[in-house]
C-alpha cells in the first residue's frame, strides 16, 4: 500500500494540528485545530475527506473541526465528543483500542497529556504513528506504549528541553506561596494540579465550574485515561473541596489563554488581587504580560522533553521522526539528540514495492 503524509500544519512551529493522510482509497485528516491566537491565518482545508479522527479535545486540535463539511465522519473518544458543534457524524471510538477505518487498521492508546486524549498508530507499510499532544511525565494520565512505526509525528512542543517534571512542580510550588490564579485548560492540566496540591496536603484552592465538572467527570469514570489508581484521590479531592470562592489562596480556572472563561473574568475585576501564573502556552498577549512583568510563567510538563521523546524513539524503532509544533532552528542537534532522520519537509511519500 503506497501512502503520502501532507502536514498541512503545525510543522517548523507552534500551530493548530491539521496532518492529512492518503493512501490509495481514503484521505483521511489527523486532527483540525484551531488558532491559538488571533493573528495566525487558517490552514487550507483539504477537499474530498474520508474521515477525521481527533486526539484530544483542546482548541488547537479540534476548533477547526466547523471549517469542515459536517457529513464528514469523525471518530473520537467520547469526551473529546463532547466538545464539538452539533450535528457532526461521530464515531466514538476507544482510547485504548482497535478500528478498522477502510482498508486501514488504527490502533489507540491514552496520550498522557489529556483526560480521553488518545495517540494513533496506522498499519500502513512499516507502521506510521501520529501523536496529537502527548505526556509521558503526568501523575494524573497514563501514556501507553505505541506500536513500533517506521515514521512518526510526535508533539515536540518544548523543543528539546529537558526539565523533568519532578523539578517543575518544586518551582510551581515557590510561586504557589502567593494568592495565585493558575489559567488552565480544565481537561487537562487543572486537574492534576488539584490532585497534587491536595495529596500535599494544600487543600485551600478554588476550581470553577468547568474545572469542578471535569474532576467530578474523572472521578466517576476512567475512560483508559488515567492512571491506575487515581481515582480514590480524585474522589476524595472532590468531598473535600470547599465552594468557589475569590478568596481561595489558589484559583484553577477555565480558559487556558487568561482572557476568557472564568480567569478572564476575574482578572477583569479591579479588586481582584491574586498573581496570575501560566503553566503552559502563552499567546502573544499573555506573552507580552510575562516580558512586562504583569503575570508569571513556570512550566508545568504537560508535552514531552528531550528525554521523553528519546524514549519515544525506542519504544516506535522509527526511522525518521517529524517534530511537530515546534521551530526546528537546528536540525542537525535533533538528529544528534534523537539518533534518527528529522522530518522537514511538510510532504512524506511511500511508495512500496511487492
Amino acid at each position: 500500500m503506497n501512502f503520502r503524509i501532507e502536514i498541512i500544519s503545525g510543522l517548523n512551529q507552534k500551530a493548530p494540528a491539521a496532518i492529512l493522510l492518503s493512501t490509495p482509497s481514503q484521505r483521511i485528516l489527523l486532527d483540525a485545530g484551531g488558532a491559538l491566537d488571533a493573528e495566525s491565518d487558517d490552514w487550507a482545508v483539504p477537499d474530498n475527506l474520508d474521515a477525521v479522527l481527533l486526539s484530544h479535545d483542546h482548541i488547537d486540535h479540534i476548533a477547526g473541526l466547523c471549517r469542515l463539511p459536517p457529513q464528514v465522519p469523525v471518530y473520537c473518544s467520547a469526551v473529546t465528543a463532547r466538545s464539538l458543534p452539533a450535528h457532526r457524524s461521530v464515531h466514538v471510538i476507544a482510547v485504548r483500542g482497535q478500528f478498522r477505518l477502510g482498508d486501514l487498521t488504527v490502533t489507540t492508546g491514552s496520550c498522557g497529556h489529556a483526560y480521553g486524549g488518545v495517540w494513533f498508530h496506522f498499519d500502513v507499510p512499516g507502521g506510521l504513528f501520529y501523536s496529537g499532544d502527548i505526556s509521558m511525565e503526568s501523575a494524573l494520565f497514563r501514556f501507553d506504549p505505541p506500536p513500533r512505526a517506521e515514521i512518526a509525528l510526535v508533539d515536540a512542543s518544548y523543543g528539546l528541553y529537558d526539565t523533568p517534571q519532578s523539578q517543575q512542580r518544586a518551582h510551581i510550588a515557590a510561586y504557589l506561596r502567593q494568592p495565585t490564579l493558575c489559567p488552565v485548560p480544565p481537561s487537562g492540566r487543572a486537574v492534576e494540579i488539584a490532585l497534587l496540591e491536595a495529596q500535599a496536603g494544600r487543600l485551600a484552592m478554588a476550581l470553577d465550574d468547568d474545572c469542578r465538572a471535569m474532576l467530578t467527570a474523572m472521578a466517576e469514570y476512567d475512560d483508559g485515561s488515567l492512571q491506575t489508581g487515581v481515582q480514590a484521590g480524585l474522589r476524595a479531592l472532590r468531598q473535600q473541596l470547599l465552594p468557589f470562592s475569590v478568596t481561595a489562596p489558589l484559583i484553577l480556572a477555565a480558559d487556558p489563554d487568561g482572557q476568557t472563561g472564568m480567569a478572564g473574568a476575574l482578572r477583569a475585576q479591579p479588586d481582584f488581587y491574586h498573581r496570575t501564573l501560566f503553566t503552559g502556552h502563552m499567546n502573544p498577549r499573555a506573552r507580552q504580560q510575562w516580558q512586562s512583568g504583569e503575570v508569571d510563567f513556570c512550566r508545568w510538563n504537560v508535552h514531552p522533553t528531550r528525554r521523553c521523546l528519546q524514549r519515544l524513539v525506542v519504544m516506535l524503532g522509527c526511522h525518521a521522526l517529524a517534530p511537530l509544533f515546534t521551530p526546528l532552528d537546528d536540525v542537525p542537534r535533533w538528529q544528534q539528540a534523537l539518533g534518527c532522520t528529522i522530518i522537514t519537509d511538510s510532504t512524506i511519500e511511500r511508495e512500496v514495492c511487492h
